[in-house]
């Protein structure tokens, strides 16, 4: 099984107080073997260590932070996509994320698999998570200069007096190929951050 990094939609702060019965956890998404950005962003919401909801560890390696304000932090980012190729992908990433069942109070992101892949202390590696999404807006900005550069520009159509002499793009089949290879680069990249992967089913049920 591949190591995932699991993120929950919570009405509560995850602490061994609070009863089973009092709270709600919902299934978001996950990804295997990575923390996306995209998971990051939806955490920016005034973020905190807490305790896990999947794994019974006394320090807390999981995080929290407000649902409203990370899928604002998160339209932000995706607004500044201009790609024609991910638009249906943004679509899908606000319709699911403002779908009602699934607007709670938190984003709850658990990552104890992933920081397993480490040395490192379970809590410490949370920790240096959080600074990361304190710290986010250095990350979004180049990536945001990664997918500019990425971007595929569609080709000009050919101009009055080309199309009036009979003038054919050289090699049309040929630029509509690479132009379709570059196309889906680019969406390998959009993807890459975590969009797409939307489910209310996720392998853990928090506990």
């Amino acid at each position: 099984m591949a190591n995932r990094s699991y993120l929950y939609s919570s009405s509560h702060i995850p602490n061994p107080d609070v009863e089973k019965q009092d709270r709600s956890i919902m299934g978001i998404s996950e990804w295997a073997y990575d923390i996306p950005l995209i998971y990051k962003i939806l955490l920016s919401g005034n973020p905190q260590v807490c305790h896990s909801c999947i794994w019974g560890e006394d320090d807390p390696i999981a995080l929290v932070g407000e649902y409203a304000e990370g899928v604002k932090q998160l339209k932000n980012f995706l607004n500044r996509i201009h790609a024609p190729v991910a638009q249906p992908l943004i679509k899908e990433a606000i319709e699911f994320l403002e779908t009602s069942s699934n607007q709670q109070e938190y984003f709850l992101l658990e990552c104890g698999e992933i920081f397993d892949m480490q040395d490192a202390p379970l809590a410490e590696q949370n920790s240096q998570l959080l600074h990361q999404i304190k710290n986010i807006n250095e990350e979004i900005e180049k990536t945001l200069q990664v997918l500019q550069a990425f971007s595929v520009q569609e080709p000009k159509p050919l101009g009055f007096f080309a199309k009036l002499f009979g003038r054919k793009n050289a090699d049309s089949s040929q630029q509509a190929q690479n132009l379709e290879a570059k196309k889906a680069g680019e969406l390998e990249q959009l993807e890459a951050l975590g969009l797409g992967a939307w489910s209310n089913v996720l392998y853990y049920q928090p506990k």
